[in-house]
């Protein structure tokens, strides 16, 4: 889908879908042109109308790619197949949000970082990456490892939650950008970004303690925080649910709702993973004020000791990281 530019007559005329299992049936095409040069704006009438017809006419898929431009911010288009409701009771019921996948060049990425900035402070690109469950980190082998580890760590720095995959061509497993339930399953919280393809363990991060207690980045205007929780009781549990809230719906801490002076926060994805003294472990999943806080599906080999909560946004500063420490903190 390109969202920008008048490119219609050359897509239209590369899109072919067929059946690989049966090479002489029937193919067939699908464009969609985007009248005002928007999908955030457009997906959500000409493009969910679109993938219901595509549904009702083609049947049952393995899976739906939709593809963007570098331009696009993938926030609004994530939040429509998940958790919509209107979207869930027509045809989309059977379609479910798997994940985001960014494809960041290891030789322009971080360049294309530092610079990307706008009147309202966060670029595209930042956007791109701070909801990205995956980033393919591509064009690996023009680069030194210096400048590579330079670039990633940049991107642990706007998203701390990401997996990256290093690419030559993008070539990569399907495994690990297919089928990754990332807003179904367990979040991959770890002490370090998970990287592939080299050890990650003596790397060190400024605002960070040996433990791991808390992390908080600022790059570009985009802020993320990452903070341990500990296993929390009914009333703590209640409370962070109640912080959320207040922080998604009303871009304020709870205790600044009553004062107009602070600056509006916003949040573009978080993620989390706790414990609860009833024996539950709770997965929190959310893109901008859209969010769920659900028991674990599953076993749980392999979970951290100890929770932790990952935000991403505009705003999230030190009183932020330091609201959510005490709420998690009180007993």
């Amino acid at each position: 889908m390109n969202e920008f530019g008048d490119t219609a007559d050359i897509e239209s005329r590369a899109i072919n879908v067929s059946s690989a299992s049966d090479p002489f049936a029937q193919s067939s095409e699908e464009f969609l042109e985007l009248s005002n040069g928007c999908l955030c704006c457009s997906i959500k009438d000409s493009g969910i109308a679109a993938i219901e017809k595509l549904m009702q006419r083609k049947g049952a898929f393995d899976y739906i790619l939709l593809e963007t431009t570098g331009l696009a911010d993938p926030g609004p288009i994530a939040s429509i197949f998940w958790r919509n409701e209107e979207f869930n009771r027509g045809k989309g019921k059977d379609i479910v949000l798997d994940g985001v996948v960014c494809v960041v060049d290891a030789v322009f990425g971080k360049q294309q970082m530092e610079e990307d900035r706008t009147q309202e402070g966060i670029g595209e690109s930042l956007r791109q990456i701070a909801a990205a469950d995956v980033i393919l980190l591509n064009k690996t082998d023009l680069v030194s490892a210096v400048d590579l580890r330079e670039t990633e760590d940049l991107l642990f720095k706007i998203n701390p939650a990401v997996t990256i995959h290093r690419t030559v061509r993008a070539n990569i497993d399907l495994k690990h950008v297919i089928d990754i339930r990332a807003y179904t399953s367990r979040v991959p919280l770890h002490d370090g970004p998970l990287l592939d393809d080299h050890d990650h363990a003596s790397h060190n991060h400024e605002g960070s303690d040996n433990q791991h207690s808390s992390i908080h980045y600022q790059v570009r205007g985009i802020t993320s925080l990452q903070i341990s929780c500990p296993v929390l009781s009914p009333k703590q549990q209640e409370r962070l649910e109640k912080w959320i809230q207040v922080v998604l719906w009303e871009s304020q801490l709870p205790e600044h709702s009553a004062d107009t002076r602070h600056r509006p926060l916003e949040v573009l994805r978080c993620k989390g993973i706790f414990g609860t003294h009833s024996g539950q472990t709770l997965v929190l999943q959310g893109v901008r004020n859209l969010y769920e806080l659900e028991p674990l599906v599953g076993d749980d080999v392999g979970l951290p000791e100890r929770g932790k909560l990952v935000f991403i946004g505009k705003g999230l500063d030190s009183t932020v990281r330091e609201s959510l420490e005490k709420i998690v903190a009180r007993t």
